[in-house]
């Protein structure tokens, strides 16, 4: 069968009687009776070379053959055998040289890869890898070979080069070779390798991901295959230090609980919670997307203990943990809001009580040492800045606004993406959700052309592959952001440009911190092409279409354009542009409209000289009663800071 699997690669078998050389052709036959016309080449250990009447030559090992093949073989061995007539072959099992070129992989299968990592393992990688390479291209740019190849098969060897890439990168960083044969028996296991690799991000650290990856397997083999999400979502998340204000500015880092434990212990501390039956979610049916908000924290074993001791709330009515932390009104009411009391545990927080961050740090670590995804989010309503949380309830469904005001009005909340520590909205990261969900079927080659296109990024075809990918799954935001890098960077036509944020809006139409990401640049596309009246039609449209829901972007695209019209010095017309803004937000915008809007407005007058038209600016917020600026908001404390700089 194996044999098989390498000469079906060959369209036509030409019949002869003899090549050059001593030993005549002869069919030779696989032990699956697969059959193929050629001549013996040369014998060395147990890899056989044969000839086809093209010259190209196939080397594998003799016990694939038939047991008639193989006696021939051994009848002939020590009297006329020669040396190979090409220039090169390449000795690694089932790949082909030829004095013409390098041939083409055989199929992948499970018994492939083994054969090939028991002739490679001791091989050297980083020729393995670049011939790997080679050979794949061979195979995308040759439209027969592509369309023979293109699916299961062709992805599977180029997941064998991701793996094998990554690992000759770790050895060249900082050695690998305790974690070789860790590397090499999940190299073997295709659907491990590929949870893995399917996760990675290019902006991750990645060798040191998978250093992590291997680490986790290496110290519990017996785990690893069940709890694979769980090992690559430390692998992702730790691969980069967390932030230096991690959980929150508004607490000193000193008074935060720390544990500097590796990734290794803490799978092995999550999967004991998980035997104990002390989690609210079995880790092992989450996707690695999930189970990225459930151990992005360093807190010590002793804190998570105690919440799964002491915090009764189940996943069901999770949402209610939030108001179980007294709020501190004395301490809003002081401005005191950085913690003041000392140790940061989860106990002290309960016991003390604390503002709208406290009880969200509370709700969200809670959360995570039951083993259920939680994130923080902040956010601007009209009373100013708050914090709140949001949790996993049911795989796939997020529910983000637990402890989210009724009574104020909060567009949108920022939370932190634990695999880049960056920040993602409660818009992008349902986009997020939907999108790995999607990722099933045919949708999931979208990941396949994704990578190999970011493997490819100067080949002729990388657009084209990030092209295959949208495609194939249309809600695949990296891939859009990827290619959009690229149409900036590398696109001169206006036209096709203009053609791309077309597309772009009709697949983000429901999102729409992407949608107006698209109409702004299909707006600027429109400057480009002399067409000034299309584009400010577009900007004009931002605000208009977010005047009630995500006023947020539609208060920072009109802020945009009103502080353009003070770098040209059009005081006038920034002016009615101002006062026209605050009419339109003034029932809905607070915290929004003066961080966005009204102080860098008003600092930008101050600074150009316009301080009367600054202090109008600011007269007529208060004429309009647009902002709570009571003694006791935090939106009235800023607007003091505010007046004492402008004076």
């Amino acid at each position: 069968m194996k044999i098989g699997l390498i000469f079906i690669l060959c369209l036509v078998f030409i019949s002869f009687t003899y090549l050059r050389g001593e030993f005549p052709s002869r069919t030779w036959t696989s032990s699956s009776g697969v059959r193929i016309q050629a001549r013996l080449i040369s014998k060395n250990g147990d890899k056989l070379t044969i000839e086809r009447s093209d010259s190209k030559q196939f080397v594998f090992p003799l016990s694939l053959l038939s047991n008639e093949d193989q006696n021939y073989v051994n009848s002939v061995i020590g009297t006329k055998l020669s040396s190979p007539q090409v220039n090169s072959v390449n000795q690694s099992y089932g790949q082909v040289v030829s004095t013409a070129s390098i041939n083409s992989l055989p199929i992948w299968s499970p018994a492939v890869i083994e054969e090939w990592w028991q002739a490679n393992q001791d091989g050297d990688f980083d020729r393995l890898s670049d011939e790997l390479m080679t050979n794949l291209r061979s195979i995308w740019v040759t439209k027969e070979k592509r369309s023979l190849r293109e699916g299961r098969d062709f992805f599977s060897w180029f997941d064998h080069w991701r793996w094998l890439n990554l690992y000759k990168r770790l050895d060249s960083e900082k050695g690998g070779g305790k974690l070789k044969d860790t590397f090499i028996q999940i190299g073997k296991k295709a659907s491990l390798q590929k949870t893995f690799l399917k996760a990675l991000h290019q902006e991750d650290k990645q060798t040191l991901a998978l250093e992590i990856f291997l680490s986790i397997a290496s110290q519990h083999p017996e785990k690893i295959e069940r709890y694979s999400s769980l090992a690559v979502a430390y692998a992702v998340v730790f691969d980069q230090s967390f932030p230096r204000d991690w959980p929150h500015h508004q607490v000193s880092s000193k008074d935060v609980p720390f544990d500097p434990s590796l990734p290794s212990k803490r799978f092995g501390d999550m999967v004991k919670a998980h035997t104990a039956r002390k989690l609210e979610y079995d880790p092992s049916q989450l996707s690695v997307t999930e189970l990225k908000f459930v151990i992005d924290h360093r807190l010590p074993s002793s804190e998570l203990e105690w919440v799964r001791e002491s915090v009764k709330y189940r996943r069901s009515s999770f949402g209610k943990i939030f108001s179980s932390i007294v709020y501190d009104r004395p301490r809003l009411e002081a401005a005191l809001f950085r913690w003041p009391y000392g140790s940061y545990s989860l106990a002290s927080i309960q016991a003390r009580g604390g503002i709208c961050v406290d009880q969200a740090y509370f709700s969200s670590m809670a959360g995570k040492a039951k083993g259920i995804p939680t994130l923080t989010f902040v956010g601007q309503g009209s009373g100013g800045g708050h914090a709140w949380f949001g949790f996993l309830k049911n795989p796939g469904r997020w529910e983000t606004d637990c402890g989210r005001y009724e009574n104020q009005n909060y567009p949108v909340g920022n939370a932190i993406d634990p695999q880049r520590w960056k920040l993602i909205t409660d818009d992008e990261l349902g986009a997020l959700a939907r999108g790995e969900k999607n990722l099933t079927g045919f949708r999931g080659k979208a990941v396949d052309y994704y990578a190999w296109a970011l493997a490819n990024p100067t080949a002729g075809f990388y657009r084209e592959s990030l092209k295959r990918a949208r495609t194939l799954h249309p809600a695949y935001v990296e891939v859009w952001k990827e290619e959009a890098r690229w149409v900036e960077e590398k696109l001169s036509d206006l036209r096709e440009k203009r053609n791309f944020w077309d597309a772009w809006l009709k697949a983000f139409s429901n999102t729409v911190d992407l949608k107006i990401e698209g109409q702004k640049k299909l707006a600027d596309v429109y400057d480009e092409m002399g067409n000034p009246r299309q584009a400010e039609r577009i900007r004009s449209l931002i605000v208009k279409q977010n005047r009630s829901g995500r006023f947020d972007l539609a208060i920072k695209e009109g802020a945009e354009q009103i502080m353009n019209k003070l770098e040209k010095k059009l005081w006038a017309d920034a002016e009615k542009s101002y006062e026209r803004m605050v009419k339109d937000f003034e029932k809905t915008a607070g915290g929004e409209l003066y961080y966005n809007l009204v102080r860098p407005y008003v600092e930008t007058l101050a600074r150009s000289g316009q301080k009367e038209q600054a202090m109008d600016a600011i007269e007529f917020l208060k004429r309009r009663d647009v902002l709570d600026l009571g003694p006791g908001s935090i939106i009235g404390l800023e607007m003091q800071k505010l007046l004492q700089k402008i004076n």
